[in-house]
């Protein structure tokens, strides 16, 4: 699926990928963000979260997070 991510640098809307992927019996997400080494975000008890990722600026997150919100409604 593409989502669309305000990036917090420029402000300006991007287009990123996210592909389904499966994690301890829950349906994930592997986002691709320009950048960035691919990471896997899956919505636990209401909130997304980021799980197998190494140091990504918490602005980033935080963006990816919002968008993923939008889609999920």
């Amino acid at each position: 699926m593409t989502i669309t991510v305000r990036e917090p640098g420029t402000k300006a809307f991007i287009n990123i990928n996210a592909y389904p992927e499966e994690y301890q019996d829950s349906t994930a997400w592997r986002i691709q963000y320009p950048g960035i080494k691919p990471f896997l975000m899956i919505k636990r008890d209401g909130e997304w979260i980021m799980v197998d990722h190494e140091a990504i600026n918490i602005e980033v997150a935080e963006a990816v997070i919002e968008a993923m919100k939008q889609v999920d409604n």
